[in-house]
């Protein structure tokens, strides 16, 4: 603790009064691309949700728009590795990455899944 007895709440052991601003600007703010790559996965992810509730309302056109989040998670993908590769020194913690990259191979899976509803591929041949 900085505070002793004798020295009043907020203020540091000389008196001072204690700058918290200048703590915050020490720590890494983080990456810019790896954000924008987690963006456009939970961007794909949501997109890829509202596709899949109009097909099962009986909207089978819908599935149409399934390559918006395959197309999202495709950039948002390489955006997250580029980003974490590049701007490695900027991150935080790795947990930033793996979230990244999850949004994005879930929109990617579920784009493709969704996919092969609109053009009637067979995932699993008899």
């Amino acid at each position: 603790m900085s505070e002793t007895p004798h020295s009043p709440a907020g203020t540091s052991d000389g008196g001072r009064p204690i700058d918290y601003g200048t703590a915050a600007s020490i720590v890494p703010t983080g990456s810019g691309l790896l954000r924008l790559g987690g963006g456009l996965g939970i961007a794909a992810c949501c997109v890829g949700l509202a596709v899949m509730v109009a097909a099962c309302a009986g909207l089978n056109m819908a599935l149409v728009l399934s390559l918006v989040p395959v197309g999202l998670s495709a950039v948002g993908l390489v955006v997250s590795i580029v980003g974490a590769v590049f701007q490695k020194r900027m991150i935080a913690e790795d947990t930033h990455v793996m979230h990244a990259l999850f949004a994005n191979m879930a929109g990617l899976i579920g784009g493709l899944l969704e996919m092969t509803a609109w053009r009637h591929w067979q995932i699993f041949a008899h």
